[in-house]
Parts: C-alpha cells; sequence; structure tokens
C-alpha cells in the first residue's frame, strides 16, 4: 500500500508540473494513469481474497499482543498463538500514554504550551505560507502558479505519509527517536526554507515551497500521535481541537502581519496604493517567519528533553 500510494503521489506530481504535463503527458493520458493509480489499492485486498481461496483457510494476520481468542476458529489456533495473546479489555488499546488529563487540567501544563507553540510555529506557519501561495508567486513574477499550489499539496500528501512508513520501519529499532525530536528535525529544513525564500530565483521558490509542503504535511500527521501520548485517549477530540485551534489563531495572526508588511511595501515602491512588486514584499515576512520557525525548532528539542525519560521507557530503555 504504501508503493502503491507513493507511486501515485509521484505520478501526481509529474502530471501537475504546467508545461511538462503538456509535453509528456496529454490530458486524456494523465486522467486514465491516475485512474488506473486510484484503482491499484483494490489490488491488495482481492489478491489476499483469491490467496485465501486458493489455500481453503483464511490468514489472520494481527499483532500478538492484542487480540480475541473467542473469534478465532479452532482448527487455525495454535497453543502458542494462545500463549502469546494479550487480551486488552476496557480502554486500553495499547497506547503508551504519559497521563490521561482532561482539557483544565491540559491547559495548567507547560508541556501543553510547549506543544501548542510548536504546532503555531510550525504547521500553522507552512499553512499560512501555503495559503497565501498566490500572491507571493505574483510579486516574484512567477506566472506558474497552477504549478506551485499542486507542488504543494502532492508535497504536503507526502509529507502526512512518511511518519507512518517510517513509525513501521523505525518504531523498535534502536534508531528511533521521540515525537518532540521528530519535529524538531522537521522543521529545522522548514527553517532554512523560509530564509530559502529570500533568493530571487523561481528554482529557490519551487524547493521551498516543495519543502515546507512535505514539513507541514508532517507535522500535521505526527501531532495526532502526539497529542495521543502527551494527553491520553479518553479525552482525545477535546484536547486534540484545543491544540489545533491555533489554526485559526495563527492564520490571523502572520496572516495579518503578512498582508500590513505587503501593502506597507507597496505603498513606498508602487503608484497604485495597497499593490506591491518585487523580493521587497514579503522578504520581511520571510525573515520573521523562519525565526519564528527556528523558535518552534528550539521549543521542540525543549519538550523532547521534557519527556525523553517517557519515550525511552515505551521504547524499552532504562
Amino acid at each position: 500500500m504504501f508503493v502503491i500510494t507513493l507511486a501515485t503521489g509521484t505520478y501526481a506530481v509529474f502530471t501537475s508540473m504546467g508545461s511538462v504535463n503538456s509535453k509528456l503527458f496529454p490530458r486524456l493520458l494523465s486522467l486514465m494513469g491516475m485512474g488506473i493509480f486510484l484503482l491499484l489499492p483494490i489490488l491488495v485486498p482481492l489478491s489476499e481474497r483469491i490467496k485465501e481461496h486458493w489455500h481453503g483457510k483464511c490468514w489472520i494476520r494481527r499483532d500478538p499482543r492484542i487480540c480475541d481468542l473467542s473469534n478465532l476458529e479452532e482448527e487455525i489456533r495454535t497453543p502458542q498463538e494462545e500463549i502469546n495473546c494479550v487480551v486488552k479489555e476496557d480502554n486500553d488499546v495499547g497506547f503508551a500514554v504519559m497521563e490521561e488529563i482532561g482539557a483544565k487540567k491540559m491547559l495548567m501544563r507547560l508541556d501543553f504550551w510547549l506543544y501548542f507553540l510548536i504546532y503555531l510555529f510550525g504547521a500553522t506557519l507552512g499553512l499560512v505560507y501555503l495559503n497565501n501561495l498566490g500572491q507571493i508567486a505574483d510579486t516574484r513574477g512567477c506566472t506558474a502558479t497552477s504549478s506551485l499550489v499542486s507542488l504543494s499539496s502532492s508535497f504536503g500528501f507526502f509529507g502526512r505519509l512518511l511518519p507512518s512508513l517510517f513509525d513501521y520501519l523505525f518504531s523498535r529499532s534502536k534508531y528511533a527517536i521521540s515525537r518532540p525530536a521528530t519535529i524538531a528535525v522537521i522543521q529545522a529544513p522548514m527553517t532554512c526554507a523560509f530564509f530559502l525564500l529570500l533568493n530571487n530565483s523561481h528554482i529557490a521558490l519551487y524547493i521551498s515551497t516543495a519543502i515546507i509542503g512535505i514539513c507541514t504535511g508532517a507535522i500535521t500527521s505526527i501531532s495526532v500521535s502526539q497529542t495521543t501520548e502527551l494527553f491520553g485517549t479518553k479525552n482525545f477530540g477535546v484536547n486534540h481541537n484545543i491544540v489545533v485551534a491555533n489554526i485559526p489563531i495563527g492564520s490571523c495572526l502572520f496572516g495579518d502581519l503578512a498582508a500590513m508588511l505587503y501593502r506597507r511595501q507597496g505603498n513606498s515602491t508602487s503608484t497604485y496604493e495597497g499593490s506591491c512588486l518585487g523580493m521587497k514584499c514579503f522578504q520581511t515576512t520571510f525573515v520573521i517567519w523562519g525565526c519564528l520557525c527556528f523558535l518552534g525548532t528550539c521549543l521542540a528539542f525543549i519538550l523532547h528533553t521534557r519527556t525523553k525519560k517517557f519515550y525511552r521507557h515505551i521504547r524499552g530503555g532504562n
């Protein structure tokens, strides 16, 4: 499934790149190709079904630590399976959490405010950039706005997918790191991307957009597990919605800041009131956003320091 999904995303990137699309992928061929990729996931359960029918038995795959023996057929259950199987009851679904707390207690925790600011200066800042991508491209004289939007969407998709792939490959490895440390590692290149935007070339714009897109998607995906591990599963819905409340707050703050600086530069350099063209339109904005993203990276390392004992414990360390 990961291979199929990555192939679909890669195909979407190439077929959305303006002139490249028109030369290498005619519109009808692009639609046919995307249709084939979207149908490929059906082959996974279909192949399993054919395999089960061919061998005349049901192949049950499960995590041996979490299962219910009552639903297993006697002829396919072995004594070893019974020994290795631990039935989880009530709300215990196998998640390791620091503590189960409600919204009021969460708001009194330093870890929450660190996490809130990390998200604010990371994923939210990335979303503000992507929402203003069209205007940013226009001020720099880049006419391929649709290609930039497609690029950001595709790499945002890759970002949402990659954390689960890394969890699958490295969650039990000695190289695994905590989620706060993962967010810090992700926000570091995002910081560099904002400062790279100070370069006037279109290549810098494309590279920065791809980096910000993938980092924003990755942090958004990681945040679900991060909220669960820090504050528990029982009040997850309320707790996580409080965390992501920083999205409208940050969009208002950072968007208004960018608009104010844009109008100020436009009034000083253009004959038309409020309009702006050139690198100066968002230059100060990118410097501020880059500094805030760097601050978010530092806060993520602080949160990692505060929680590393917990993550060491759930990974079997001392």
